[in-house]
């Protein structure tokens, strides 16, 4: 009889408690540990479209800032310069000593003679000069700096903890100006050394614009790194190419390897068709054999980091955007027209030029993996990185491609 009282009264005390939901462990137990940038749940909730443009960025940041994997393309990278700066050393030290060799000498003389001769009437003086000099030219590795030799990893995950950070230079110009030894990428400083320590000359070609010169020159000669000055360090000339310097360097040095981050960061003609470096008013020192300083500008190129609340958009802009991106809502609420956006993709050719040059990568070109930012993606539409993040955002899923899935009974 007790028990069943005890029932009747169990039920009744539960009756009389108020709804609420009954957790099954302790909140200590289940709750997350959040960082401080880290967003809470409620917050990711309200994510607005600069915040997710920024958010797709995450995982590749990451895996650049902890993946052993990463680490070890940097040195694969750097051990195949080494590779190639002890071939050209030893092919180097070969002639020489067939140089000392009096028949061989006068064999050579002889040669050289009969070629330029051959080639008088069709060559410039100064060609033929460099034809027969050709033998005599100081080696030289070419690299580009960033993120071939810097990671800008944490200036990355500045962006995306900071959405609309990238609108303007602030943020570029402290972090070059604080950037400390520690962002050098693995392998980078030993390989610069090695190379000095082999007589081999290294000439830093970057595409940042020549108001950041100071500031670049600062940070490679706190990290230690050799032949760090003006004529070494070659910046963004406005051509949207670095081929002008590569042609320079290449008719005085016996260039042995290139190394970057980017396709265009290679003597193949692969121009980036939105130049890294937006110029103001401003006067700055450039690469000019004269010295002269010419107006140019700041750079500021960072993609609109707008700050809009994601939600429905009109029937209009659903029409026009493709699948899983419907719920962005558009700038004003117009429509996407992506396929005459996307007519401004460069990617296929980009592409080609590398599958013409496939011999020469892993020799004469050394590519360092970079998945964070890039021409790959800045190629997708005209002004990419200037466009509203919503649309930014339907370009990216415009472009993906999967398999087709075969549904299942």
């Amino acid at each position: 009889m007790n028990f069943f009282k005890n029932i009747v009264l169990t039920g009744c005390l539960l009756l009389a408690l108020p709804a609420c939901p009954i957790a099954a462990e302790s909140p200590a137990a289940t709750q997350p540990v959040v960082s401080g940038n880290a967003p809470l749940q409620e917050e990711m909730l309200s994510v607005t479209a600069g915040q997710l443009v920024e958010e797709e960025h995450l995982l590749a940041v990451l895996w650049v800032q902890r993946s052993a994997e990463f680490r070890g393309l940097c040195y694969q990278a750097y051990n195949l310069a080494t590779m190639e700066v002890d071939k050209a050393v030893a092919k180097r030290k070969q002639k020489a000593k067939a140089a000392k060799n009096p028949e061989s000498k006068k064999q050579s003389l002889l040669s050289e003679r009969s070629q330029k001769r051959k080639n008088a009437s069709q060559l410039t003086g100064e060609r033929n000069v460099s034809a027969s000099a050709d033998s005599l030219r100081p080696l030289a590795v070419v690299l580009d700096i960033d993120d071939t030799i810097v990671c800008h990893a944490l200036l990355q995950g500045h962006y995306i903890t900071h959405p609309g950070s990238r609108s303007n230079s602030d943020a570029w110009t402290q972090w070059i100006q604080q950037m400390t030894p520690e962002t050098l990428l693995p392998g980078a400083h030993d390989f610069l050394q090695y190379a000095l320590a082999h007589d081999v000359k290294i000439f830093y070609v970057t595409g940042r614009g020549p108001q950041d010169r100071e500031a670049t020159l600062a940070f490679l000669q706190k990290a230690g790194l050799p032949l760090t000055d003006d004529a070494h360090l070659l910046m963004n000339d406005k051509s949207g190419s670095k081929m002008n310097h590569f042609n320079k360097i290449a008719r005085r040095y016996d260039v042995i390897c290139y190394l970057g981050d980017n396709a265009a960061d290679f003597p193949i003609n692969a121009k980036r068709e939105e130049t890294p470096v937006v110029y103001k008013k401003d006067t700055v020192k450039e690469n000019k054999p004269d010295g002269n300083a010419q107006q140019i500008a700041s750079a500021d190129v960072k993609p609109n980091g707008q700050s809009q609340r994601i939600a429905s958009a009109g029937t209009n802009a659903k029409q026009n955007l493709p699948p899983d991106v419907s719920g962005i809502k558009t700038k004003q609420n117009l429509p996407l027209d992506i396929p005459a956006m996307l007519q401004h993709d460069k990617n296929k050719k980009r592409n080609a030029i590398i599958d013409a040059n496939k011999k020469s990568f892993g020799t004469k070109f050394i590519l360092l993996p970079n998945p964070m930012y890039g021409d790959w993606e800045y190629n997708l539409a005209k002004g990419f990185r200037r466009l509203p993040a919503e649309q930014r955002i339907a370009l990216r899923k415009a472009v993906l491609k999967s398999f087709a899935m075969k549904e299942t009974t």
